[in-house]
C-alpha cells in the first residue's frame, strides 16, 4: 500500500512539473507561477486554473486575449508594453484580476476605458512610465478600485472627469510628476478618498474648489511643490482631514485662519519653506493637532498666542529657524507638549518661566544656539524631562540647583560650551541619568562628589577640557558606568584609585594626555574592560603586569608615545585582545615572546617606530612578523645604520626615507646616515647572516 502511493505521489509531481512552464518556477499546485528575469518575449503557456502570475523584468511586448482569464494578480513590472497598449483601447478580458502591476514598461499613452474588462480590480500600478497626459474616463469600468499608483510619469494636469468610474478609490498616488495645475472639480466624484499624494510636482497655487468633493480624505501630501501660500478656502471641504503636509515648498507666510476648517488635524508638517513671518491666528482652530514640523525656515519672531489653540500638540518643532528669542507665555497652553526642538536658532536668553506650563515635556532640544546664562529655575517645572541637549552654546556655567527637581532625567548633553567650573553639587540628585556630556569645555578642575548621586550614569564625556589630576574618589559610585572618555586633557598622572568602582567599564579613552607612567595596578580593577585607548602620551616604558588583569580587552592603542621597549610580559592577560596598535613610538626591539599571550590578535600596527636591523634583538619580531604576515595592519620597516647610535630623538624619517612598497623591496639610502632598509618579514635571514659576520 505504502509503495502505490508512493508512486502515485511521484508520479503527480512529474505531472505537475511537465506543465510548468519553461524557465518558470511553480507554487500552491500550479496556481502560482514565477518567472522573473526569464528574457521571455512571449507570455507562457500557462496551467488551468493559474491565479498569481509574476513575470517582470522580462522582454514581453503583447498580452494574448485568451487564456488570462482566472488569474487574481498579474506582475508584469519593466517589460515592454507601450506598443500594446496604444494600439489596444481595451485590456484583455480578465475579469477576476485583483491586483495588476505595470510598472516601468514604457508606456506613453492610455485610452478611454482602457481597464474596462477588469471589472475586479482593486490595485493599479502604473508608476515609473512615460505618461503625459491621463485621458478622461481610463478608469471606467473599475468600481471595485480602491489603489491607484501613478509615481514617476510625466503627467502635467489632473483634468476633471480623470478620475471619474473609480468610484471606491481610496488611496491615490500621483507623486513626482510635472502637475503644475489642479482643475477644479476633479475630485468631484472622489467620495471614496481618503489618501491623496501629489508629492514632488510642479504645483504652484491652490484655488477653492482644488479639493471640492473629497470630502472624506484623511492624508494629504503637498510635499516639494512651488506653492508659495495655503489660502483657507482651499481646504475648506476637507473636514476630516487628519494629516497634512507642505514640506520643501516656498509659503513665506501663514495667513490668519489658514487652517482654521481643519478642524480634526493631528500632523501638519511645513518644514523645509521660506516661512519669515506667522500670523497670531495662523494656527486658530487646530485643537487637535498632536505634531507641528515648522523646522528649516526662517522665522525670527513668534506672536505670544501663536500656539493658544494647540491643547494637545505633543511634538513641536523649530529646529533651524531664526529666532532669538521667545515671548514669556509663548507655550501656556500647551501641558501636553512632550518633545520641544528649538535646536539651531540664534536664541540668546530664555525669560524665566517660558517652560513652566509645560510639565508633561521629555525632549528639550536647545542646541546650536547662543545661550550665555541660565537662570536657575529655568527648569524647575520640567519634571518629566528625560533628554536634554544644551551643546554648542556659549555657557561658562550652571547654577547651583538648576537640574535639583528633574528627577526623570536620564541624558544631558553640555558639549561645546564655555564652561570654567561647575558646583559640586549641581548633579546631585539626578539618580537616572545615564549619558552626561561635557567635551570640548574650560573645565580644569572637577570636585570629589561631582558624580556622587550619578549611579545610573553609563556614558561619560570629558574630552576636550584642561583636567590635570582626577580627584580621589571622583568615579567611586559610578558602577553602572561602561564609557568613559577624558581624551584631550592634561592627565599626567594616574593613580591606583582613580577607577575603584568601575566594575562595569568597558571603553576607556586616555589619548592625547600627557601621561609619562601609569602604575602597575592601575587597570587592575577594571575586569569587564574591551577597549583602551592610550594614544599620543608621552609613554616610555611599560609596566610588566600593567595589563596582566585585562582578559576581556579586545582592543588597545598605544600610538605616537615615546615606547623604546617592550618587556616579555607586559601583554601577559591579555588573551582576547584583536587589536593592537604601537604605531609611531620608538620602538628598536620586541623581547621574545612578549607577543605570545595575543592568541586571538586579528591585526596589529607597527609602523613608525626604529626597528633596528644592526641588533640582534630584532630577530624575534622579525620572525613573529613573518609568521603572522595576515595580521599586520601596516607595512613595518626597519633600517640598517651605521655604528652612530640611535637616540631618543631619532625617528624613521630621519632614519630612512623609503619611496616604494616595502614588502617588494626597499631602495638605498644614499644620505650617510643611513644604509638600506628593509620589511621587518625578511629580516630573520638577514640577522642570521648578521650573526654569522660578527
Amino acid at each position: 500500500m505504502l509503495a502505490a502511493l508512493t508512486l502515485a505521489s511521484v508520479s503527480l509531481l512529474a505531472w505537475a512539473s511537465n506543465l510548468c512552464p519553461p524557465k518558470c518556477h511553480c507554487l500552491h499546485n500550479l496556481t502560482s507561477i514565477a518567472c522573473q528575469e526569464k528574457g521571455l518575449y512571449l507570455m507562457p503557456k500557462l496551467p488551468e486554473g493559474t491565479e498569481v502570475l509574476y513575470i517582470s523584468y522580462n522582454k514581453i511586448q503583447e498580452i494574448p486575449q485568451h487564456g488570462l482569464e482566472k488569474l487574481q494578480v498579474l506582475d508584469l513590472t519593466r517589460n515592454q508594453l507601450n506598443v500594446f497598449l496604444s494600439l489596444n483601447p481595451v485590456w484583455p478580458n480578465m475579469t477576476k484580476l485583483s491586483k495588476l502591476f505595470l510598472r516601468d514598461n514604457g508606456l506613453k499613452s492610455l485610452h478611454s476605458g482602457q481597464f474596462l474588462m477588469c471589472t475586479a480590480l482593486t490595485i493599479l500600478d502604473l508608476s515609473e512610465n512615460l505618461l503625459e497626459h491621463l485621458p478622461v474616463g481610463f478608469l471606467h469600468g473599475l468600481t471595485n478600485l480602491k489603489k491607484l499608483i501613478l509615481n514617476f510619469n510625466l503627467i502635467q494636469t489632473l483634468q476633471v472627469g480623470v478620475f471619474d468610474g473609480a468610484l471606491t478609490l481610496s488611496d491615490l498616488h500621483v507623486s513626482h510628476n510635472n502637475i503644475t495645475q489642479i482643475e477644479r472639480g476633479v475630485f468631484e466624484n472622489a467620495t471614496a478618498l481618503k489618501k491623496l499624494v501629489l508629492s514632488r510636482n510642479r504645483i504652484r497655487r491652490l484655488d477653492e474648489n482644488s479639493f471640492r468633493g473629497a470630502t472624506v480624505l484623511q492624508q494629504l501630501d503637498l510635499s516639494g511643490n512651488l506653492l508659495i501660500t495655503i489660502p483657507a478656502e482651499a481646504l475648506r471641504d476637507l473636514k476630516i482631514l487628519k494629516s497634512l503636509h507642505l514640506k520643501v515648498n516656498s509659503i513665506t507666510n501663514l495667513a490668519e485662519d489658514c487652517f482654521s476648517s481643519l478642524k480634526l488635524l493631528v500632523d501638519l508638517d511645513l518644514r523645509n519653506n521660506k516661512l519669515t513671518t506667522v500670523s497670531e491666528g495662523s494656527l486658530r482652530g487646530l485643537t487637535m493637532l498632536q505634531v507641528l514640523d515648522l523646522s528649516v525656515n526662517l522665522i525670527d519672531s513668534l506672536p505670544s498666542k501663536f500656539f493658544n489653540d494647540l491643547t494637545n500638540l505633543e511634538s513641536l518643532d523649530l529646529y533651524m529657524n531664526r529666532l532669538t528669542s521667545l515671548p514669556q507665555d509663548i507655550f501656556s497652553n500647551m501641558s501636553n507638549l512632550q518633545q520641544l526642538h528649538l535646536d539651531s536658532n540664534q536664541i540668546s536668553a530664555l525669560p524665566d518661566g517660558v517652560f513652566d506650563s509645560l510639565p508633561r515635556l521629555k525632549e528639550l532640544q536647545l542646541s546650536y544656539n547662543r545661550i550665555a546664562e541660565l537662570h536657575p529655575d529655568l527648569f524647575t517645572e520640567l519634571k518629566s524631562l528625560q533628554n536634554l541637549y544644551l551643546e554648542h552654546n556659549i555657557l561658562t556655567h550652571l547654577p547651583n540647583g538648576l537640574f535639583h527637581r528633574m528627577m526623570q532625567l536620564v541624558e544631558i548633553d553640555l558639549n561645546d560650551n564655555h564652561i570654567s567650573s561647575l558646583h559640586p553639587s549641581v548633579f546631585h540628585g539626578l539618580v537616572k541619568v545615564n549619558s552626561l556630556r561635557l567635551s570640548q569645555n574650560n573645565l580644569s578642575y572637577l570636585h570629589s562628589d561631582q558624580f556622587r548621586d550619578l549611579i545610573s550614569l553609563k556614558e561619560l564625556k570629558l574630552n576636550g577640557n584642561h583636567i590635570s589630576k582626577l580627584p580621589t574618589s571622583l568615579l567611586k559610585n559610578l558602577a553602572n558606568l561602561t564609557t568613559l572618555d577624558l581624551t584631550k586633557n592634561c592627565l599626567s598622572e594616574l593613580s591606583p584609585d582613580d577607577f575603584v568602582g568601575l566594575t562595569r567599564l568597558k571603553e576607556l579613552r586616555l589619548n592625547f594626555n600627557q601621561l609619562q607612567d601609569i602604575p602597575f595596578n592601575t587597570f587592575h580593577l577594571l575586569r569587564n574592560l574591551g577597549k583602551l585607548l592610550l594614544k599620543n602620551n608621552n609613554l616610555a616604558t611599560l609596566h610588566s603586569h600593567l595589563f596582566a588583569r585585562l582578559s576581556k580587552l579586545t582592543e588597545l592603542n598605544l600610538d605616537g608615545n615615546k615606547l623604546h621597549h617592550l618587556q616579555s610580559d607586559v601583554f601577559q592577560g591579555l588573551k582576547n585582545l584583536h587589536k593592537l596598535s604601537l604605531k609611531s613610538n620608538q620602538l628598536r626591539a620586541v623581547e621574545s615572546r612578549a607577543l605570545e599571550p595575543l592568541r586571538k590578535l586579528n591585526v596589529v600596527w607597527l609602523s613608525g617606530n626604529l626597528w633596528d636591523c644592526t641588533c640582534t634583538c630584532i630577530l624575534y619580531i622579525s620572525c613573529w612578523v613573518n609568521l603572522h604576515i595576515d595580521k599586520l595592519g601596516d607595512q613595518p620597516v626597519c633600517y640598517l645604520y651605521s655604528s652612530s647610535p640611535l637616540t631618543e630623538d631619532t625617528n624613521s624619517s630621519q632614519a630612512a626615507q623609503p619611496s616604494l612598497l616595502l614588502q617588494d623591496y626597499c631602495t638605498a639610502n644614499v644620505a650617510s646616515s643611513s644604509k638600506p632598509l628593509f620589511p621587518l618579514q625578511m629580516l630573520s635571514l638577514l640577522i642570521m647572516f648578521l650573526i654569522a659576520v660578527r
